[in-house]
């Protein structure tokens, strides 16, 4: 399954930092959008792109 998953900042202009397109499971059995919200901040945090303190994500429906 895939979801597009947008990183922002949490200061007062909610930035969008980078966008994802997180593929994640089989297809079969579906998944918690968390765990594709997860998946963009570790990315983030990987690529050197902020803190995670400081960062959110959100799935897109």
């Amino acid at each position: 399954m895939k979801r597009i998953v947008d990183v922002f900042t949490k200061d007062w202009s909610h930035e969008i930092v980078w966008t994802y397109v997180i593929e994640l499971g089989d297809g079969l059995v579906p998944l918690e959008i968390e765990a594709f919200e997860n998946e963009a901040l570790r990315l983030a945090v990987e690529e050197n792109r902020g803190n995670p303190e400081f960062m959110f994500a959100k799935a897109r429906e």
